[in-house]
């Protein structure tokens, strides 16, 4: 196994594109505190509706150099159709025998899902 990777992908969502951004940079930081005690830098970018998140703490040092996850949020051509998701991780492992982190990718794609079922409930 290479120690360097990346993954990528995207999936549709019902959500508007703002209120799920919105929702989810407001409270990534206390979620994955709660989840992993990680501490999570970010960046976001309003404008494009993107977040970088780099990631350190105890799970993810024990086993990566290096975990940043890059997600865009964008509107479909209606907006009542919802948005679409893309996210890209790239990563550098501390060993060859670490496994790729993809409990930490769905991690992310999960959450993200579940704030679009919580926005979708209040909407209707």
């Amino acid at each position: 196994m290479a120690l360097h990777g990346d993954s990528c992908g995207e999936f549709d969502t019902k959500s508007p594109a703002d209120k799920l951004f919105t929702s989810f940079t407001g409270d990534i930081n206390s979620t994955f505190d709660i989840i992993s005690n990680e501490k999570i830098t970010e960046y976001v970018g309003w404008e494009k509706r993107t977040v970088t998140l780099s990631m350190s703490g105890n799970l993810v040092s024990d086993s990566y150099k290096k975990f940043k996850a890059t997600i865009t949020i964008t509107p479909k051509a209606f907006e009542a159709d919802g948005s679409r998701v893309l996210w890209t991780v790239e990563f550098e492992k501390i060993r060859h025998d670490v496994e790729d982190p993809v409990w930490i990718i769905d991690s992310l794609i999960n959450y993200l899902k579940e704030i679009d079922g919580i926005l979708i409930y209040s909407l209707f």
